[in-house]
């Protein structure tokens, strides 16, 4: 089953649906479990892929009780200055804070070029690649698959844990874009075999 962990959003929710849709079991969790919603803990613990959509500073909690476990860590350090999306990144990424949280956890950087908004519209295709890092190959291979049943596109792999420290804030480059052009773009990575 696959678990995503502060699923109140429209990211979770549209990633729920979209994985529903490829034939997945997916569990949604809340600080405040309620209807459909149980809470981050129990979601956490009963998935074997956990996607964290948790603001930055949920993330070491969440991390606490997910040895062994995939994890997806889907954190941005977004930060808004003036009503404008900026990143505000720090010397370690999010997903290397949550890989320290719980080493034992098989922990994945990706899907911060994923729109929300295109999530949310389950009906419209997603034309575009998803960029994973991560120091667990086998894990990777495994949410590289999950995504490319999501996507048009293909995972790309961008290398180590380490590279989240860079792939993270370019969220912040496309919520920009996205408002400055009225769309919800994605990222392509041309030129692979």
């Amino acid at each position: 089953m696959i678990g995503i962990v502060g699923g109140t959003g429209d990211f979770g929710q549209g990633l729920a649906e979209r994985l529903r849709r490829a034939g997945e079991e997916v569990e949604l969790g809340s600080r405040t479990p309620h209807d459909e919603f149980v809470s981050n803990r129990e979601c956490a613990e009963d998935a074997d892929i956990v996607f964290l959509s948790v603001p930055p500073e949920g993330l070491a909690e969440m991390c606490s009780n997910l040895a062994g476990k995939i994890v997806v860590s889907v954190a941005s350090p977004i930060v808004f200055r003036d009503g404008q999306p900026a990143a505000m990144p720090g010397d370690l990424s999010l997903a290397e804070l949550g890989a320290q949280a719980a080493p034992a956890a098989r922990m994945v950087a990706g899907f911060h070029t994923v729109s929300a908004r295109a999530l949310a519209r389950p009906d419209d295709p997603l034309d575009e690649d998803v960029i994973l890092c991560g120091d667990d190959v086998e894990a990777k291979a495994v949410v590289a698959e999950l995504a490319e049943r999501l996507v048009q596109g293909r995972a790309v792999d961008a290398g180590r844990l380490e590279v989240a420290r860079w792939l993270e804030p370019v969220t912040a480059v496309l919520l920009n874009v996205n408002r400055r052009y009225k769309v919800s773009s994605g990222i392509r990575v041309t030129g692979l075999p």
